[in-house]
Parts: structure tokens; C-alpha cells; sequence
């Protein structure tokens, strides 16, 4: 019985150091990640702020103070466009793009949104800091 059970936790351990994501999930985090910020790039925010969380919408007009999220997103300062790498562990996905940015995405019944973006590690280590999270 032990060795079923220890040999179960190894497989989890496994499973969720690796990513539990299917290879169309690990596609669709980078698709959703790139197309924001190509959205971005061209001044498009109303496509930018679809692919966006809702609850992260909100907090990015808030904290942007403008009149709405296409506006507000604009006024991020993003770097990179091409994916580089991605993970996906469950309902939660990782995306680091080249040029420095990880983005943070989680599943929604609209498919993935990005919950943080813009998110660089600081001088002297520590947490990633982000443009903006909710």
C-alpha cells in the first residue's frame, strides 16, 4: 500500500512540477499573451482589454485613472511580443515573453485572460513586479 501511495505522490509531483497543461493550453496562453500585446503595439485597446481578466480591467482604469480600459492600457510600459516560454498548471498559466516580461493568465469561462502583465524582476532579486494585476 505504501509504496502504491509514495509512488502516486511521486507522479503528482511530477505532474505539477512539469505543468499539468495540455500542449493546446500551453498554445492558447501564448496566442492570448501575443495578441495582447501586439494589440497593445498598434494602439488597439479595446482588442488588448478582451483579452484581459475583468477584475484586472477594472483595477487598471483605476489605477491609469482614465475613462476606460482601452484608454488605460495604453498607457502601459510593456516589453517584448514573443513568446519565449510557457507553463500551465491547472487553471493558472505563465507566459515569459523575449524582451523581459512574464505575464500571469488565468482560466475564465471566456477562455484564458491575463490576470498580470508587465511583470519584471527588480533590481537586488525579490518578487516580479508588475505594470498591472488585480
Amino acid at each position: 500500500m505504501c509504496t502504491r501511495v509514495a509512488g502516486l505522490a511521486l507522479c503528482v509531483a511530477g505532474l505539477v512540477l512539469s505543468g499539468c497543461g495540455t500542449g493546446a493550453d500551453q498554445r492558447a496562453v501564448r496566442a492570448t499573451t501575443e495578441g495582447f500585446y501586439s494589440a497593445v503595439q498598434q494602439h488597439d485597446g479595446r482588442a488588448a482589454c478582451a483579452l484581459l481578466d475583468s477584475d484586472t480591467a477594472a483595477q487598471l482604469v483605476k489605477d491609469q485613472q482614465q475613462p476606460d480600459c482601452a484608454a488605460a492600457v495604453l498607457k502601459l510600459e510593456l516589453r517584448g511580443s514573443k513568446a519565449q516560454s510557457a507553463g500551465v498548471y491547472a487553471t493558472s498559466a505563465q507566459v515569459k515573453l523575449a524582451g523581459g516580461d512574464t505575464v500571469f493568465l488565468g482560466w475564465t469561462a471566456n477562455g484564458w485572460r491575463i490576470d498580470a502583465v508587465g511583470c519584471r524582476v527588480v533590481a537586488g532579486g525579490g518578487p516580479l513586479q508588475c505594470e498591472e494585476t488585480s
